[in-house]
């Protein structure tokens, strides 16, 4: 079944040293990390005691898994903890109890099918996760992480809750995914390196199937699990561990699939003596386990050489061979205490989820396209593939190159995610500092060198993007002189899809490329300070009013006016999170946070000076300068210029603690719209200017022309 794209899960990408994705992980849950450690109790004791685990073996045994953790777990966990204000043990908790459990009788699922199996030969895996514990329910909080780690492999991990930084399922940018499941065994009370930080090692480190054996060879392997590998060569494997106990097994020579579940098919062979009676004898009393093994098997024959995404999906919804098992159950696929559901096709970086309410896998789905957001295009796997792997576009912005000059762009709400925190009367709309980056940095990868300035940028009509259906656009670019001009075009849609006017203009500018100027501000630039001081700057522009703007674009703290013409604003650049999942972060800093938020600083003097929406319409020069950092603290003064009919000018600088200049922005202009209702309007000017020091009289002056 496809995909409802409208399927919401959180999304992350993290990116940097360990410490500061642990930084930017505590900062963007930090609720999230709050209400997990606030229901530990009801939720995890309950299952410890039905597994005869005391607090003192708990603590014992977290001391002595976490003593095997690498330096960079660690200063991962720092991190978290540093931005959430939670303590470290209790985030090492959080994110070893799957690992401290291990053991624990838990139902999965999961295949692998290739070859002559599938539709086009490409291997597809899918996994579902169950957890048979009723207490946990109110502790699963599913995340979806991308992790762009210093000197690792990127990869994506669907996680349980919001800081199990080992993986229980996902997949890297070589296309390699993993699964696991845990077979019913005895608990091993040795102790082993963490079964799902092993995962994390083989996702972060290795390439190839044999590079992921060679990773787990060299750990001390321990626990009870069956691993799934599928790599995007066509190869598949399951290795499995029980206690000291190792075995593998793949396809059939004559069947391109492979399936695990949760009894052990060889691993238990390699023990001795009374061991291996009691672990032979748990094997057979697996009754759900083997039922869910062969009804697998038949649906993949049932399907053979006609299997694809969809099919896969199909297969995780699967509730029983016939009518009488309508719902899910104990011995179905799809179980009635499914938590997690994810089909990868590693050839294509693609993946099909579902998480939340349980069962998962009858839940709204979204499907995501990792490459972008590994910051990589597709692998190439022969000649099939590569038409496939051009088409998905270079990370973040510009989109594909299709002929000389001209880059073509899709804008889709279930990658753009964070269109749907800026929207105007309710649409979802690209922002203006957005579309500005867009012509920005296909100019930089047309003209092959670095953006210094972009210069005569025109708004001309908003690109909106609508649910039901993503909007391609294009740019091109031409070569004037020292710079380049671009423009971006779109079709002129009917809400119902109808072509009304092909290839509208909807954004113009010209970039010069070359070296960027450093400069300092004048000394006392940033200094003065309004007659009421700072104002909290989330009170007054970011109100819903014509304009939504979400918190991810909240980035402004403070807003200051030393006189009705000027103003003077804190703000911090965002991390590089994933909630801007197609932009983690801007490669030519024209970043469209940062921008946006100088824009919404510029637009309070455009409220102040006529209570009107200030509509983004241009900017005549922005002039870039040093580079801001994720995380640095940026000033920003703006000013007031002139007033041209309904149009409004604005100059405005940008700089960092240092007073070296960022960005200099010379008639940035704004439309003034008038679409404040009276209650919205007293509630701007009550905001903007608390103390009706600026504006003690309700009409307003113009600003000099």
């Amino acid at each position: 079944m496809p995909s409802d794209s409208s399927a919401s899960l959180p999304l992350l990408v993290l990116s940097g040293s360990p410490y500061e994705v642990g930084r930017q992980h505590g900062s963007l849950m930090r609720e999230e990390i709050a209400y997990a450690v606030s229901v530990e109790d009801e939720a995890i004791r309950p299952m410890l005691g039905k597994i005869g685990v005391s607090d003192q073996t708990m603590r014992q045994r977290m001391a002595a898994l976490g003593a095997l953790l690498p330096a960079d777990v660690h200063e991962e966990v720092r991190g978290i903890s540093d931005a959430s204000g939670i303590s470290r043990e209790t985030i090492l908790y959080h994110t070893l109890v799957l690992d401290i459990l291990s053991g624990a009788p838990i139902g999965c699922s999961q295949f692998a099918v290739f070859g002559r199996a599938t539709v086009d030969g490409k291997v597809i895996h899918g996994h579902n996760l169950d957890v048979p514990y009723p207490s946990l329910a109110k502790f699963l909080r599913p995340v979806c992480i991308v992790y762009r780690r210093e000197g690792c492999i990127p990869y994506v991990s669907i996680t349980f809750w919001p800081v199990a930084l080992g993986v229980c399922s996902g997949m890297n940018a070589e296309g390699l995914s993993l699964g696991v499941n845990v077979p019913v065994a005895p608990l091993d009370p040795r102790v082993f390196y963490p079964l799902t930080f092993q995962n994390r090692e083989v996702l972060s480190r290795a390439r190839t199937l044999e590079e992921a054996r060679a990773v787990l060879e060299g750990t001390q392997r321990g626990g009870s699990w069956n691993l799934m590998l599928t790599h995007r060569s066509g190869q598949a494997l399951v290795w499995e561990q029980v206690g000291p106990h190792s075995g593998q097994y793949a396809a059939h020579p004559e069947q391109d699939f492979v399936v695990s579940t949760n009894h052990l098919r060889v691993a238990h062979k390699a023990a001795q003596g009374h061991e291996a009676v009691a672990l032979e004898m748990l094997q057979d009393m697996q009754e759900d386990s083997i039922h869910r093994y062969r009804r697998l098997e038949q649906l993949v024959r049932g399907s053979w050489g006609d299997i694809r995404l969809d099919t896969a999906v199909g297969f995780l919804r699967d509730c029983g061979e016939s009518a009488s098992a309508p719902s899910p159950s104990m011995r179905t696929i799809c179980r009635a205490d499914n938590a997690l559901s994810m089909v990868y096709e590693p050839a294509t970086l693609t993946l099909d989820l579902a998480a939340g309410a349980m069962p998962a896998a009858l839940a709204s789905r979204r499907r995501l396209q990792l490459g972008p957001l590994f910051n990589t295009s597709a692998p190439e796997v022969g000649e099939a593939t590569r038409p496939m792997a051009a088409e998905q576009g270079t990370f973040p912005m510009q989109g594909t190159a299709r002929e000389r000059g001209c880059w073509a762009r899709t804008f889709a709400l279930q990658e753009d995610v964070y269109l749907m925190e800026h929207r105007v009367n309710g649409i979802p709309v690209l922002p203006g500092a957005a579309a500005i980056e867009w012509l920005a940095e296909v100019a930089a990868a047309e003209g092959e060198g670095e953006v210094a300035e972009v210069r005569e940028v025109w708004l001309e009509k908003f690109i909106r993007v609508r649910p039901e259906r993503p909007t391609e656009a294009y740019v091109r670019t031409v070569r004037k002189g020292e710079v380049l001009a671009v423009s971006s075009y779109a079709d002129l849609l009917n809400p119902r899809g109808a072509v009304l006017r092909p290839d509208v203009l909807h954004y113009r500018g010209e970039v010069r490329l070359g070296p960027r100027p450093q400069r300092k501000i004048a000394a006392g630039f940033g200094a003065a300070r309004g007659v009421d001081g700072e104002l909290p700057f989330s009170r007054s522009y970011v109100k819903d009013a014509y304009f939504h703007v979400g918190p991810p674009f909240r980035i402004v703290d403070w807003i200051s006016y030393p006189g009705p013409r000027e103003a003077i604003a804190s703000l911090h650049v965002p991390e590089p999170a994933g909630y801007f999942a197609s932009v983690p972060w801007a490669r030519f800093w024209l970043d469209p946070f940062v921008l946006d938020g100088c824009f919404q600083l510029a637009g309070t003097l455009g409220i102040l000076h006529n209570l009107r929406a200030p509509v983004p319409q241009g900017v005549g020069r922005l002039v870039l300068g040093r580079t801001p950092l994720p995380g640095e603290r940026l000033w920003c003064r703006a000013r007031l210029d002139r007033e041209v009919g309904e149009l409004l000018y604005y100059d405005f600088t940008l700089w960092d603690a240092e007073e070296r200049i960022c960005l200099e922005a010379h008639d940035y202009c704004s439309i003034s719209v008038d679409v404040y209702t009276p209650e919205q309007k007293a509630f701007f000017r009550k905001s903007l200017d608390p103390a009706g020091a600026l504006y003690p009289q309700a009409g307003r002056g113009a600003a000099h022309a």
